[in-house]
């Protein structure tokens, strides 16, 4: 029988009476001064229910209320109670330094909708591109200048099957675009990054950010380790910078911890021996 884990916590709640994923109850296997808490439940293959993710998040927050705790993400399978009790001596010192840091702490989200300029400079693979071309003269469209004979018919009709070719000159045009953007754009990017993390100054503890760069958007998302006792005032001041600004933002939070939680875990497969990486879990919202 597999267990998912859920989290990783100092002790184990008496008379919680969890509920986890599909109604199982959540046990507490204890060993090294650490205990896990899991469910026992078998596994499926393919993306699990929405009603799976509610239910797992569920008991995440449930445990962070009472201690602190590292979250683990949906789909960390260990196969047995003696796996589980040697990932927690394996991983003893590391999970005691993280629920150090995290107790008394809880995550702040902040996701800013970037300006319409970077999203327009945004392909469908997600790389940013010059805002337009540079106009190449039917010269600049030939490998070998203006004195290039004109090739037969046949010739003609395969070559409009394909894109033109660009000379040497052309192409660093277009590559010293494509550069001059690319850093206006981190440096416009950095510069808003910046403005937030000064204004939470003294309201975190520690903070990351990613982008998320699609078709039609881009989504800078900053996350911020936030004391519990700071968390009114962390939603004060974004509530000011809304008012004193034109951004397009919005705040998340408190959640337990999954962004500042990044150990080495059991890769999720019930008969694991191996290692993977952890990689943390988007609050459920």
């Amino acid at each position: 029988m597999a267990y998912l884990l859920y989290g990783i916590v100092k002790e184990s709640l008496i008379n919680g009476n969890l509920t986890g994923v599909k109604g199982k109850p959540v046990i507490f296997v204890e060993a090294h001064g650490l205990c896990a808490a899991v469910s026992e439940l078998d596994v499926e293959e393919g993306a699990p229910p929405v009603a799976e993710l509610l239910a797992y998040a569920q008991v995440v927050e449930a445990l962070h209320r009472r201690q602190a705790v590292v979250p683990m993400r949906y789909g960390c399978f260990l196969s047995g109670i003696p796996a589980i009790q040697d990932i927690l001596k394996a991983r003893r010192r590391q999970y005691e330094t993280l629920l150090a840091e995290l107790a008394g702490h809880v995550e702040m989200g902040i996701r800013i909708l970037l300006p319409e300029k970077e999203c327009e400079n945004i392909s469908p693979d997600g790389t940013t591109l010059p805002e337009a071309e540079p106009s190449l003269s039917s010269d600049a469209l030939s490998m070998t200048g203006p004195e290039k004979e004109i090739p037969a018919p046949e010739a003609t009709t395969a070559q409009t099957k394909e894109a033109p070719a660009i000379n040497g000159r052309a192409y660093l045009a277009l590559r010293k675009v494509h550069y001059r953007m690319q850093e206006e754009t981190t440096q416009g990017r950095q510069a808003l990054m910046d403005r937030y993390i000064k204004a939470f100054s003294g309201l975190y503890a520690r903070h990351r950010a990613e982008t998320d760069a699609k078709k039609d958007a881009v989504v800078l998302s900053l996350y911020f380790l936030t004391p519990e006792s700071k968390v009114n005032h962390f939603r004060e001041t974004f509530g000011d910078m809304m008012a004193e600004g034109n951004d397009e933002a919005m705040l998340s939070g408190p959640w337990p911890p999954y962004n500042f939680v990044t150990p080495t875990h059991p890769h999720p497969n019930p008969s694991l021996e191996g290692e993977g990486k952890y990689n943390a879990m988007d609050s459920v919202t």
